[in-house]
């Protein structure tokens, strides 16, 4: 019975019309109970072969068969918990110790308690382990593949495949691991497959392969290599067959697979010949013939054939050292996931600590940059009325009040008296000219004139009303220059000058014994229907701006994580292991909701009780929108973190999606001054309706269920659906990371 079967294995990148072959329509045998060698440059692909043969590779053509279950139709998975693989990256968590790092592979397998300590307990001793409390990322190369080849070990596998598993290790130890290899082998059904550099020491293998250019050129025992070679050592063997295989372009044609053969089939000799053809750049054609394998492989075994009758595959059967099954899902496996997510989080204290200041200082910032009224403007006067000086000399500026008209004196004065400090900083000119130059260099943001016979002329216009003059009409104005580059600046000054002539009539028809409100223009605002008079603008901006706080913090925090162990391959270490898509995605969500709870509560605590926003609504209403919203940011993260290739290229993609999506939300003008069709784009967004939903929750006292409410609730949940949809389809689509 075979541990391995590898019929006619074919597998290339780029494009089918000009492809480069990776693997060559290999065939390969690892039986029960042996050591395989499988040797060769690199490059030569070897590290696919052992991708494919554990699933995480597929093949372009042919067949591979692991403790009987196929791996093109994904059914390997179901022996993930029989087979230990250590691949050429350590593949560990720098975070974790190494006690830690082996229990977790062997909760993970679901191993006995008892059991487990056992073996870790032989393994430390047998590979010379460090103390088990030193973290890995302490740990040297050597030390570091020692650690991961315990971890392809600790729960007693019936196939081990190891990738160049005693690099950086020192003689007596790789002595010592071969010893132990050899025992395991001779006494249980334990298979090995071992790519190795040195090929001296693969003389202790039961069977080698030699490979070259995705091609098996023997395999056999080593002394029948040795023998049939006439060499003194598998290193001359290899070299000679290298050499034969560059002068013939074939491949050795009396071993292949281990059995004595008189000849092979024409077509197969043509297929290797094209092959090899391509493979020098002479034949630019060749497609892969993956409809071809079944014959090929046929075309071998009838020619290869022994008096012996060929060996049967595995069932696909559980191993008796492993009675333990797959549930749905398990605690054993669920812990393992939990314990890695905690000790990671733990043991990067300052990464936990920017996550929880990050968003105290994004509403810190917000609160004190936006919204307040600009200070330190220095706004000019220009009064050819009076001298500047003897507006502060009450004395001087008097009303006298007669039983049907009312004498006023250097009214000008009155109402720069009006203009207070607070809003700009005042400058006395004494020319128009050296004021409008003055504006024209930036100096000042505008200025005030008021004309020499300023008082004169607008008590005339009181007086006659329209049969005044044009004269005394245009000198009984304040003329405003101001610097209109800056609309926000002209916006917060235009409003001040409107409530400083507001005051300095009312204050003129007090003093003139007349009633207040004669001073008022004939328009009236009344009181609020929601808000107030004095409610803060950046309360009224604040709900987009939490909304999109939450939902990229959410979104970089999962990108960093999934990504980071992606790329060191811990990600694909774990699948191999058996453990799902769907408990990977369970325990991210579970960990880092809490992570995300501690923002909800810091940036509640700080909106209400800091910068004291009222909520006249649901508080629960609120944090449901606001949960929702960073979950849609996990699983956009999770999408873009299976969507692009590193850290930089997923921050490059977020960075570029934040920009039109923030400016959509309405968060800087209202969706009303949009073009219709970009309205409608806008309401799509994540952060555009349920913003619009908090924002009438806490300001207007809307109930949940009220139809801007829920609108908002149906599309930030839809959000979150269908981000976890896509991401969960690329995660299948692209299971294993592309750093194999």
């Amino acid at each position: 019975m075979h541990s391995v079967e590898v019929r006619g294995a074919y597998k290339y990148y780029g494009k089918p019309k000009d492809p480069k072959i990776i693997l060559n329509r290999l065939n390969m045998t690892v039986a029960p109970g042996s050591i395989y060698g499988l040797m060769g440059a690199s490059g030569c692909g070897k590290t696919t072969l052992l991708s494919c043969i554990i699933g995480m590779i597929p093949l372009d053509g042919g067949e591979i068969t692991a403790l009987g279950h196929k791996t093109q139709a994904n059914e390997i998975q179901k022996a993930g918990h029989r087979i230990g693989y250590m691949p050429q990256e350590t593949a560990l968590i720098g975070e974790l110790t190494i006690k830690e790092t082996i229990y977790y592979f062997g909760k993970i397998f679901q191993m006995d308690f008892e059991k487990l300590r056992e073996r870790y307990d032989m393994l430390h001793k047998l590979l010379e382990l460090p103390r088990g409390d030193q973290r890995v990322e302490e740990c040297s190369g050597g030390q570091m593949r020692r650690v991961s080849f315990a971890a392809a070990l600790i729960h007693e596998p019936d196939l081990l495949i190891l990738d160049e598993p005693t690099v950086g290790l020192d003689p007596i130890l790789r002595e010592k691991i071969w010893d132990f290899m050899l025992h395991v082998t001779r006494t249980s059904k334990l298979a090995i497959i071992i790519t190795t550099h040195y090929i001296d020491e693969a003389k202790q293998a039961d069977r080698c392969g030699l490979m070259r250019n995705g091609i098996l050129l023997a395999e056999d025992t080593p002394l029948n290599i040795i023998s049939r070679h006439e060499v003194d050592n598998l290193e001359e063997a290899f070299l000679k067959l290298c050499m034969k295989r560059g002068s013939e372009d074939a491949v050795d044609t009396d071993i292949v697979n281990g059995h004595q053969c008189s000849e092979l089939q024409m077509d197969n000799l043509e297929l290797q010949e094209r092959t090899a053809n391509h493979m020098n750049g002479n034949d630019k054609k060749i497609v892969p013939l993956a409809n071809n394998n079944n014959n090929i492989q046929n075309h071998n075994h009838n020619n290869c054939a022994t008096s012996q009758e060929q060996e049967q595959p595995i069932p696909p059967q559980q191993s008796i050292a492993q009675v333990f099954k797959r549930k749905k899902y398990t605690w054993s496996t669920l812990q393992a996931l939990f314990t890695k997510n905690y000790l990671q989080m733990k043991r990067q204290p300052a990464g936990v600590a920017f996550m929880s200041i990050v968003p105290i200082l994004q509403i810190v910032f917000f609160y004190m940059a936006i919204g307040g009224n600009p200070i330190g403007l220095k706004f000019g006067v220009v009064d050819d009325e009076v001298n500047y000086n003897d507006c502060f000399n009450t004395s001087l500026i008097t009303t006298i009040a007669h039983e049907d008209t009312c004498d006023l004196h250097k009214v000008s004065c009155r109402f720069i008296q009006e203009f207070q400090d607070n809003v700009a900083i005042k400058q006395h000119y004494n020319t128009f000219d050296e004021a409008f130059a003055d504006a024209k260099k930036g100096k000042i943001i505008g200025f005030l004139y008021f004309a020499k016979n300023f008082t004169e002329s607008l008590d005339t216009v009181q007086r006659v009303g329209r049969d005044a003059d044009d004269g005394s009409a245009d000198n009984s104005r304040i003329d405003i220059y101001m610097d209109h580059s800056d609309l926000q600046l002209t916006f917060f000054l235009q409003s001040k000058f409107y409530q400083m002539y507001k005051n300095f009539t009312q204050h003129m028809m007090s003093d003139c014994n007349l009633p207040k409100k004669l001073g008022n223009i004939p328009v009236n605002f009344e009181q609020p229907i929601y808000g107030s008079y004095d409610t803060d603008f950046k309360h009224s901006m604040a709900p987009p701006m939490i909304m999109v706080m939450m939902f990229y913090i959410a979104a970089g925090l999962t990108v960093a994580i999934f990504i980071a162990d992606r790329k060191e391959g811990f990600w694909n270490r774990t699948l191999l292991a058996g453990v799902t898509l769907k408990e990977l995605m369970l325990v991210h969500i579970l960990t880092h909701s809490t992570v995300l709870i501690i923002q909800l509560v810091e940036t509640i605590f700080l909106i209400a009780f800091v910068f004291g926003a009222e909520n006249k609504g649901s508080n629960i209403g609120v944090i449901f929108l606001l949960m929702m919203l960073a979950y849609s940011g996990m699983f956009f993260g999770m999408l873009l973190s299976v969507e692009c290739n590193d850290l930089r290229e997923a921050n490059f993609v977020l960075t570029g999606i934040a920009t039109p999506m923030v400016v959509l939300a309405g968060m800087f003008w209202p969706l009303q001054g949009m073009p219709v069709f970009l309205q409608y784009v806008s309401y799509c967004m994540p952060f555009t309706l349920p913003s619009i939903s908090v924002r009438n929750i806490m300001m207007k006292g809307y109930s949940f269920f009220h139809p801007t409410v829920l609108t908002g609730a149906v599309i930030v949940t839809a959000w979150a659906f269908f981000a976890v949809f896509l991401g969960l389809q690329g995660l299948k689509r692209k299971k294993y990371s592309r750093n194999t």
